[in-house]
């Protein structure tokens, strides 16, 4: 008898540890990235999206490339915003820092691949 409740106990185990979700239930499901539609003129630069590297917490981040005369001048592949674990999460962030980008670009001569917190916030780039 004893056997039985244990082989019953074991299959209800198992049962409810491969019933789970693999991603957690808050996770936003984003558009994927539309290379044709997905682009944005900026001071004679043009923002292409792309998606980013899917890192662990990543999931469904946006990275982009900046071309200057149809050249590509800037690939930003990885999270620009490291304080934020889960990446950039909306299309409209991802042209804020990309803009940006080309704004320091223009004032120092040099590509930042990475935006200091006080920036996103200024900007109202909101971790989710």
């Amino acid at each position: 008898m004893k056997k039985i409740y244990v082989f019953i106990l074991l299959q209800i185990l198992a049962v409810a540890v491969f019933a789970q979700k693999n991603e957690p239930v808050n996770v936003q499901r984003h558009e994927p990235v539309n290379p044709i539609k997905d682009n944005q003129e900026y001071q004679a630069y043009t923002i292409r999206l792309l998606p980013a590297l899917s890192l662990p917490g990543s999931l469904g981040s946006y990275g982009f490339d900046i071309l200057k005369d149809k050249k590509l001048v800037m690939h930003q592949f990885e999270n620009p915003l490291p304080f934020y674990p889960k990446g950039v999460q909306k299309k409209e962030d991802a042209y804020k820092i990309a803009q940006w980008m080309i704004e320091q670009y223009k004032t120092t001569g040099h590509w930042q691949h990475a935006m200091p917190p006080h920036i996103a916030h200024e900007l109202k780039i909101k971790a989710h």
